[in-house]
């Protein structure tokens, strides 16, 4: 997997933990954990360590939250989602975000309108099954 295409794909995963304009350790944890089961679940190439997916998060944090929580939100997200459309297994990226959503014990408004909003422009359902 491209270095572009990985931003796109963990960029995804962080907008649902800055979505609710609160962070928590949880969270940062369940995208750890996400991310790992991710690359092996979509078998990306080269695996990153937990070090180096922390090390993108922190890299990252300002910019995702300021794209995520500006006023061009849907076109950041539709930019990322529709480089990743060709991913044949896209449920399994709804449920790492939905994963990241819950994992504070509470899924925000705000974190599962990017969870739809994802699922719709790659006309899926929401919980990761195929409408039709």
């Amino acid at each position: 997997m491209t270095s572009q295409r990985m931003d796109d794909l963990l960029s995804l995963l962080m907008a649902v933990i800055v979505a609710d304009k609160r962070t928590f350790a949880e969270e940062i944890q369940a995208f750890l954990s996400e991310a790992t089961k991710l690359q092996a679940t979509l078998e990306l190439k080269p695996k990153w360590s937990e070090a180096q997916l922390l090390m993108w998060y922190e890299m990252n944090k300002d910019d995702v939250k300021a794209q995520a929580l500006g006023p061009y939100l849907k076109t950041w997200l539709y930019e990322r989602v529709d480089r990743l459309a060709d991913i044949e297994n896209k449920p399994a990226i709804l449920e790492a975000m939905r994963q990241i959503a819950v994992s504070d014990g509470n899924m925000h408004v705000s974190e599962r309108a990017l969870i739809v909003l994802t699922a719709r422009q790659w006309v899926l359902h929401p919980l990761g099954e195929s409408r039709g």
